[in-house]
C-alpha cells in the first residue's frame, strides 16, 4: 500500500467521515427515489472510512504526534 503523510491521513479520514454523515442525512431524509444506490455509496463509504481509521491507529499506536481518534470524529463511527 502507498504510504502518505499524516496530515493527508488526518483530512483524508475528517473527509470522509463528513461525506458519510451527508450521505446518512440523504438517506434520512426520505426524498429520495433510490434509497439503495445512496446504501451502496455508504458501503463504499464505510469501508474507506474503517481502513482509514486503522491507519491512523496504527500512526498513533506508533507514537506519531496526532491528535486522538476521539479528538478528530465523534465515537458513533
Amino acid at each position: 500500500m502507498p504510504t502518505i503523510d499524516n496530515r493527508t491521513l488526518l483530512v483524508s479520514l475528517q473527509a470522509t467521515y463528513e461525506c458519510i454523515n451527508r450521505y446518512e442525512a440523504l438517506l434520512d431524509s426520505e426524498t429520495l427515489k433510490d434509497p439503495e444506490t445512496i446504501d451502496e455509496i455508504l458501503m463504499l463509504y464505510y469501508e474507506g472510512f474503517n481502513v482509514l481509521k486503522a491507519v491512523y491507529q496504527q500512526q498513533l499506536d506508533k507514537g506519531e504526534s496526532l491528535p486522538s481518534l476521539q479528538q478528530i470524529i465523534p465515537a458513533k463511527l
